[in-house]
């Protein structure tokens, strides 16, 4: 059999659900040929169940971007004796000795500054990173991008040849776990789910809830994600929009589907995406949908959603006003969604991302 690792670090964080879908699917996916092991996060080693007897897992204490994943962590795959390696995320080692499979998410490290970080550091980290990208996507076999237009981004970035590059969609399950009530101080609501880094656009979109209760004194922009430190800081720098939006803070799958459920609109306002998971989970559960037209977002989402430029607050505005004012658009958004979401596929994905294995064993 053949032996396939796959860089699972980021299994248990929250954007570690494509890795968690892969691995299930890859499981289900009619395949004799092939083993698996997973390097996950060796403080949580004991908390992983194989999917079937062809996967086992081994720890890493390995951080993202830094010196050990780039000496300890190539040690460790390489006495593993893989005859392919899957990173599931781009931040990997430079020199492997094996061969290898990068999945390319997004190159957002690459475009923006990292406010928490001084200037030069940001800009030392962005060099580095657009070298170690460019490295990694030409010495590997294949590049997995999740749209179309991240398949653009990395062909700019690195000048990766298009023969390279592979596609596949991840997609949206609904929520099976029934709903469970999540208490928030307004009848109506617009939902932002995710984390509050500024290329995510919170506040500009805080600021359009803002013109919106104008007109629509019952609505309240509803934040569901763990507080982070962006979070924090715009409580403080914007204080005056805090009596119209609520931050949940973490919450269950169970409270999310009442929150995709009970929204009156999702909205979608950020400047950089790779694929825009959340927008199509909240279709997936009948929630009308308006988005940035930024990035990928128009090629995943569609006719499926009410767009607006992420720059212009009064067109945002006008784009939630739409949606809620709206019953004959609200249905029609509701209706384009359910049929959006079905288009893509974790099976699919993950015989997609089988096949490409398949090559890369077989050169």
């Amino acid at each position: 059999m053949a032996h396939i690792v796959l860089d699972a670090r980021g299994y248990f964080t929250t954007t570690g659900r494509y890795i968690r879908k892969l691995v299930e699917w890859l499981a289900r996916c009619p395949d004799d040929d092939n083993r698996y092991t997973l390097v996950l996060p060796a403080d949580r080693l004991a908390e992983w169940v194989p999917p079937s007897p062809r996967f086992r897992a081994v720890g890493s204490d390995a951080p993202f971007f830094s010196w050990a994943e780039q000496t300890d962590l190539a040690r460790l795959i390489r006495s593993l004796k893989p005859d392919v390696v899957h990173f599931c995320m781009q931040q990997q080692p430079v020199l492997l000795g094996a061969p290898r499979i990068t999945t390319f998410h997004d190159l957002t490290l690459l475009k923006i500054h990292n406010r928490k970080k001084p200037l030069f550091v940001s800009l030392l980290r962005r060099a580095v990173g657009a070298v170690a990208f460019a490295v990694v996507a030409h010495r590997g076999c294949a590049n997995v991008v999740v749209s179309r237009y991240s398949g653009r981004d990395l062909r700019r970035f690195t000048g990766v040849p298009e023969r390279k590059i592979v596609l596949t969609y991840p997609a949206a399950d609904p929520i099976s776990e029934p709903a469970v009530v999540v208490t928030v101080p307004f009848s109506r609501f617009v939902l932002f789910v995710g984390n509050q880094v500024p290329y995510k656009n919170l506040e500009r979109l805080a600021v359009a809830v803002e013109e919106l209760r104008r007109t629509h004194p019952d609505v309240g922009l509803v934040v569901a994600g763990r507080i982070d430190d962006d979070g924090r800081l715009l409580r403080e720098r914007r204080p005056d929009l805090m009596n119209r939006v609520h931050f949940a803070g973490y919450v269950s799958d169970a409270q999310l589907r009442w929150l995709y459920e009970n929204a009156s609109v999702y909205a979608f306002p950020s400047f950089f995406e790779g694929f825009g998971l959340p927008g199509l989970e909240a279709m997936r559960h009948g929630c009308p949908v308006a988005s940035s037209s930024a990035t990928c977002l128009p090629e995943v989402y569609g006719d499926a959603a009410r767009y607006f430029p992420p720059g212009d607050v009064q067109r945002m505005a006008r784009a939630l006003a739409e949606v809620l004012d709206d019953p004959e658009l609200r249905e029609e958004l509701v209706r384009r969604g359910r049929r959006k979401a079905d288009e893509y596929s974790w099976e699919r994905m993950a015989a997609q991302t089988l096949a490409t294995y398949r090559r890369a064993i077989d050169r």
